[in-house]
């Protein structure tokens, strides 16, 4: 992540800029996660960090500015990943196996917080600005449509046969959101991959062919 200045851009005045922008995103990533977007001020972060307050407006515009590219790190980092997931050619039990296991990553070990940023980011909507705002609805929209690409693939396969497609993504896109609830409160990854195998295969669970007669 940075940024780059053409040859015919002309510098700013004044004191050179002195400003690592990937700690910054990093510490407001962090700290959103882990306090919430609306409990995190541009004043934590330059605190957290050192930065200026100025230094930290000319970067990133206003808070807005910031909680949107700490959103755009969040989805690479958190989100794609499970977008690779479900937009994989495997069979359908290897690809919940796979989702389950990603869900339930030890976070502890990976030095991340608990939770989803995107379910936080979601409770707290209308205390975000519009381009955090927007960019949040385009990853969910995102996310929503990788579920439904799954579950139209997982028919060929022979599940989900009396479902709607649009339901059944909202229903397993919630099972996630719910999950993401349960590790925030404390709730053990053990227990909410059993719960998450218990939702998902149950979904998928083919119909039986009838008997001939």
């Amino acid at each position: 992540i940075g940024t780059i200045m053409s040859q015919n851009q002309t510098p700013l005045r004044g004191r050179p800029k002195k400003l690592d922008r990937n700690l910054i995103l990093q510490s407001a990533l962090m700290e959103y996660w882990t306090k919430g977007p609306s409990n995190v001020s541009i004043n934590d972060i330059c605190k957290l960090t050192g930065a200026s307050k100025p230094g930290v407006y000319r970067e990133f515009s206003n808070d807005d500015g910031l909680k949107k590219s700490a959103l755009e790190t969040y989805q690479t980092l958190a989100v794609q990943p499970l977008l690779d997931i479900l937009y994989s050619d495997k069979p359908v039990s290897e690809t919940i196996d796979a989702a389950i296991s990603f869900i339930t990553q030890d976070r502890k070990s990976m030095g991340v917080p608990n939770g989803c940023l995107l379910v936080m980011m979601t409770a707290q909507s209308e205390q975000l600005g519009s381009s955090t705002l927007e960019e949040l609805n385009r990853i969910r929209a995102n996310l929503f449509t990788a579920y439904f690409s799954w579950v139209k693939r997982a028919k060929l396969e022979g599940g989900f046969s009396d479902l709607e497609t649009n339901e059944t993504a909202l229903y397993l896109e919630n099972q996630h959101i719910g999950a993401m609830r349960m590790q925030r409160e404390g709730i053990s990854n053990e227990t909410i991959a059993n719960v998450l195998n218990f939702a998902f295969k149950m979904a998928f669970a083919k119909k039986p062919k009838p008997l001939l007669n």
